[in-house]
């Protein structure tokens, strides 16, 4: 019994970890599209930011030049063992 609740807790951790990572990289291109708003030339990216403070959970993200007018923003959430990568292309103005 020992062993499968075991077991089950880590795949449940694992799982949360997973999850987490993935709302990282979303947090990662909110906070790049904020930057955005404000500032529609800004390419400075985001460095790895801890999120909650103190948690050892990051995100960090980048936004370049696209094609035809578009700026792609590619983020990055990491908790526990799990990388997330979510990249999104954005078209500004009009």
């Amino acid at each position: 019994i020992l062993d499968t609740q075991t077991l089950q807790y880590s795949a449940l951790r694992n799982t949360i970890d997973y999850d987490r990572a993935r709302y990282l990289a979303e947090a990662g291109v909110q906070h790049a599209l904020a930057f955005l708003e404000q500032d529609i030339t800004w390419r400075n990216g985001i460095l790895t930011t801890q999120f909650p403070l103190g948690s050892g959970t990051t995100y960090s993200a980048t936004a370049i030049d696209g094609p035809n007018g578009t700026v792609v923003i590619t983020a990055m959430g990491v908790a526990g063992a799990f990388t997330r990568r979510l990249q999104v292309t954005v078209k500004m103005g009009g």
